[in-house]
């Protein structure tokens, strides 16, 4: 179980210290202590959920204010209760009285986070092609005991080893990449690292060179932390005159260079790279409701949510409450502001 069952993990150091810059990557991602509900708020929220979906109809708006009111950790408790007091499970029930989109929301609700993780990442390298960006999503940025929960999880669910299915659906480069990520040896410890050598070794193994030496950047990237690791790309363009982003394009092509990209980005500023997946769910015509679905289920603890919609509003100019109703309708829209805590609808 991930601590106090929720995503993404707290990143060393906690919160930014008063006056320290907005763009603090990971770091806005700390988790608070959450306190358990009460027995009777367990049974007052599984009372509220039963007696919606009870006789004739169902009163979406009690689903609505349930579902999308707790916080993944709460979330669980009422979860267990409410097997345990009706003899079903609560995604059964749920998906009895809903459909469509609203049903997939409601439905993905009622799934504890790490089984919802590990479901989205099997979808991801199911069938044909792989979803890149989801494993980037989920397995960046984590603690070295989610990634061990998350394959003790994944291994209990499929009966398969995790890294033995990624790699079954990637090669090369990227291959390595994940397998480096799914070792979970990332540097957790808040001792300065060696930030010029790391970054002379990223130049002599890419741009210094002919051919680049792959295994130095999945090294480096994969296992230093993030604070480390944002020094080192200020430091690589302060040194060479360019971005480490230009560094990797120079340097790597196709799924590796994708993949890589998107790790950095997701270091430099995960609030920033969330929102810019929150954006790309909902441009242009139509909407990709399994995405957008997928990320407000996964980030939607308010200590996850609020950064993300500051990054959002900075980057677009607009909230991404607004965002979201122009794109959606009905009890699905409803929902999804419900639980990015924005509750005009009512």
């Amino acid at each position: 179980m991930f601590p106090q069952g929720g995503f993404p993990p707290p990143g060393p150091g906690g919160m930014p210290p008063p006056g320290a810059p907005p763009n603090m990557g990971n770091f806005v991602f700390r988790q608070p202590q959450l306190n358990l509900l009460s027995q009777a708020e367990c049974v007052d929220a599984a009372k509220k959920l039963h007696d919606a979906m009870k006789g004739l109809g169902t009163k979406e708006k009690d689903l609505i204010s349930v579902l999308g009111g707790f916080a993944p950790l709460h979330m669980n408790q009422i979860i267990n209760e409410y097997q345990k007091k009706y003899g079903k499970t609560l995604y059964s029930a749920v998906f009895d009285e809903t459909s469509g989109n609203f049903r997939k929301l409601c439905c993905a609700l009622c799934i504890p986070i790490i089984e919802y993780d590990v479901k989205c990442i099997h979808e991801a390298i199911d069938g044909v092609g792989t979803d890149l960006s989801t494993l980037i999503e989920i397995l960046v940025g984590r603690t070295n005991s989610d990634i061990r929960a998350l394959a003790l999880e994944y291994q209990k669910k499929y009966d398969k080893e995790l890294v033995s299915d990624i790699k079954a659906d990637t090669s090369g480069c990227t291959e390595k990449i994940f397998k480096t990520l799914l070792k979970g040896e990332r540097d957790e410890s808040l001792a300065p690292g060696n930030v010029l050598g790391d970054t002379e070794a990223l130049y002599k193994a890419g741009e210094k060179r002919m051919g680049t030496n792959e295994s130095v950047f999945i090294e480096i990237l994969c296992k230093r932390s993030d604070n480390h690791l944002r020094q080192v790309f200020q430091c690589y363009e302060e040194k060479y005159g360019h971005s480490f982003e230009k560094a990797i394009s120079n340097e790597f092509s196709g799924n590796s260079e994708k993949v890589l990209l998107k790790l950095v980005a997701n270091i430099r500023n995960k609030a920033e790279y969330i929102a810019d997946r929150f954006e790309k769910s909902m441009k242009g015509l139509g909407t990709e409701d399994d995405k957008l679905i997928r990320l407000v289920v996964r980030h939607r603890a308010p200590y996850v949510i609020e950064p993300i919609k500051q990054a959002y509003a900075a980057k677009y100019k607009k909230s991404l409450a607004d965002r979201i109703k122009g794109d959606t309708s009905g009890d699905y829209r409803k929902l999804l502001l419900e639980c990015i805590h924005e509750n005009k609808w009512k």
